[in-house]
């Protein structure tokens, strides 16, 4: 058994956090790094799944310092490249609300990207109604070709600022494939990531898991006809048929239709997203 030590450096909740993740194969004790006040852990969001994120950070009181530990950590996990985001409510920002740690990332070559909107449904709301133009085909009982097809197209002018990063970096096959791994490791019933049809044409997905709406497109030929409000009507409710006292969400401030979207269906504004990337120049 792995040697969990280096999680009792993280006071709690985050070491009960980290070991519920280690459990979950999302992290390992390597990926944790302490130093004087400053520590950090990398997170992968399967089991099997490279680090994307740099989940725990607490930097201490000096800025230089955690920079330090960011640049010796990153070095340390041979990356090429990883995120943090940052989360606060509305009005506030990292510059002023989170001075130490915007100065730590920027110093360790960080740069802050896109900023989202954190989205919210609280169970007493009105449930959005799914008009009922399309037909739904849960994704987990379909071929992966056929949900990765669908992945690929809606990748396809994506307002999305990390899946148009990805599509330019890695291609859009490369990216649909993460997305399908990662959603299909998602807690979820599996007729909850479903595919919505008109006839045999697919318009577009929703895959709500345990607590949010995780992923939501439409294809191409088909946007500009609401038919995002149908796929997040029909996740939304079948979260809320579930028991979901809170459903969670974010996009991108700047990704306009998907925000008006969530509005429509009853969630507010809880929160700002600031995410940061560091890669390999």
């Amino acid at each position: 058994m792995s040697d969990q030590s280096s999680f009792d450096e993280f006071p709690e909740p985050a070491r009960s956090q980290l070991v519920s993740a280690f459990d979950e194969g999302q992290t390992r004790p390597e990926w944790c790094f302490a130093d004087g006040q400053a520590r950090l852990a990398y997170w992968a969001p399967f089991a099997g799944a490279e680090p994307v994120t740099i989940w725990q950070f607490e930097p201490g009181p000096d800025p230089v310092a955690a920079a330090g530990l960011l640049t010796r950590s990153l070095a340390a996990m041979e990356l090429t490249k990883i995120i943090h985001d940052i989360s606060l409510k509305p009005g506030l920002t990292p510059v002023v609300d989170r001075a130490v740690q915007h100065e730590a990332l920027t110093r360790a070559g960080f740069v802050m990207e896109v900023e989202r909107l954190m989205l919210e449904w609280l169970a007493g709301s009105d449930v959005p109604v799914d008009p009922g133009r399309l037909d739904y085909r849960p994704a987990r009982r379909m071929s992966p070709d056929e949900v990765l097809d669908v992945l690929i197209r809606i990748s396809e002018g994506s307002l999305d600022h990390d899946t148009r990063v990805e599509v330019a970096t890695m291609g859009a096959a490369h990216e649909a494939r993460w997305m399908y791994d990662d959603l299909l490791s998602r807690k979820a019933k599996p007729d909850w990531f479903v595919i919505g049809y008109l006839g045999d044409s697919p318009v577009g997905l929703v895959a709500p898991d345990h607590h949010s709406i995780a992923y939501i497109g439409v294809l191409p030929e088909h946007r500009g006809r609401g038919y995002v409000d149908d796929l997040l009507a029909r996740g939304t409710r079948t979260l809320a048929e579930a028991g979901l006292e809170r459903i969670i969400a974010a996009t991108d401030v700047d990704n306009v239709p998907t925000a008006k979207a969530f509005t429509r269906a009853g969630y507010s504004e809880v929160g700002r997203l600031f995410r940061y990337y560091w890669r390999i120049a």
